[in-house]
């Protein structure tokens, strides 16, 4: 039987019934919800307010507020903040100079080697080298000439991208194998399409199998170290062919690249690393943009540039680009430069960006 003397109130029954109640629960998520929004300046009647509009009792809100903006973890962090802070306040400044000086890649022909590098490598500005492989074999590349040469060997190509709106960061994924001979019968019939692609992805299978493309390829003394293959060929690179319609989207690389093109045009969109704060950047080297070449509704100064027979974009590291086929093209990139460009040995991929 219940006690008399207990007095019920509305608002809390279990209370009158001697059972005590529950706090309510506030998990480890919701605290590093909670200690994000504290770092990134959010106002605490904000955040009170949107957690009591959640369903967190204000005094329990309150609480946790206070315990947040009092640990020491939180404290270490926003130290870190106000570093990462000072490199972004230093790079802003230079992206508004920039800003300014940039408005174009240039085109120069027949740079010489130590100017490149003085100019464009060091630097890391983005060019358009010309007249460098008016000599390579390489610029007769055709789809005929491309059978005749390689054979029928199975090679490595990526498939069924349309239907993956990620299909760059799967690329693991759309692997396929098919015969050379296939897929040349594919590119044969003029398609647009982004659907299938042989791309740098694939060299791992398909640089044994093309190995006699790679004699119509160099040298280009100066710039690029020739290897194991000798002073008069270049034994490193990237094979690409694919149809009107490819389209690579928006990434940055972790290397210094050569970006060359034997047959057809590729339009390439470009975003100075010091934007990167802007460019939505989400695992790894990707943007959220993806493959949407006008960063739509972003306030981010863009470069365009198209490339045909015979021109090398210099793709500098870090330099965001976005990669659109305006026909069908068959073309190689390469990263063994006679300088250093070993960057990839000091990033880490650890932890979330």
């Amino acid at each position: 039987m219940l006690d008399a003397r207990k007095t019920f109130r509305a608002d809390d029954p279990l209370r009158a019934l001697g059972i005590r109640a529950q706090a309510p629960a506030f998990d480890d998520a919701q605290r590093e919800a909670l200690a994000g929004r504290l770092l990134v300046g959010d106002a605490n009647d904000l955040i009170l307010a949107d957690l009591v509009r959640g369903g967190v009792p204000l005094a329990v809100a309150r609480a946790e507020l206070e315990a947040a903006a009092r640990h020491p973890y939180v404290k270490a962090a926003a130290v870190l903040k106000a570093r990462v802070a000072k490199r972004d306040w230093l790079l802003d400044c230079r992206t508004k100079l920039e800003r300014q000086v940039l408005r174009a890649v240039p085109r120069r022909d027949r740079l010489a080697p130590e100017t490149f590098f003085a100019e464009h490598y060091a630097p890391l500005i983005p060019v358009v080298l010309t007249g460098l492989t008016a000599d390579w074999p390489a610029m007769d590349w055709s789809l005929e000439t491309l059978a005749y040469k390689v054979g029928n060997p199975e090679i490595e190509v990526q498939m069924d991208r349309e239907a993956d709106a990620d299909f760059e960061l799967n690329s693991i994924a759309h692997k396929r194998r098919m015969r050379w001979l296939d897929v040349l019968a594919l590119l044969r019939d003029e398609p647009e399409t982004n659907d299938f692609y042989l791309t740098a992805n694939n060299s791992g299978v398909n640089r044994k199998a093309l190995d006699a493309l790679w004699r119509d390829i160099g040298p280009l003394p100066g710039y690029l170290d020739p290897g194991h293959a000798g002073p008069g060929r270049l034994g490193d690179g990237f094979f690409w062919m694919g149809p009107k319609g490819t389209v690579t989207p928006w990434h940055h690389d972790l290397t210094q690249n050569l970006l060359m093109t034997m047959e057809g045009r590729k339009r390439v969109t470009l975003v100075s690393p010091l934007e990167t704060p802007r460019m939505r950047n989400h695992r790894h080297c990707f943007s959220r943009f993806g493959a949407d070449a006008t960063l739509e509704g972003a306030d981010i100064p863009r470069l365009v540039v198209d490339i045909g027979p015979g021109d090398i974009l210099f793709l500098p590291v870090g330099w965001w680009h976005h990669v659109e086929g305006l026909t069908r093209t068959i073309g190689m990139s390469f990263t063994n430069f006679v300088w250093p460009n070993d960057f990839p040995a000091t990033y880490s991929m650890d932890g979330p960006l």
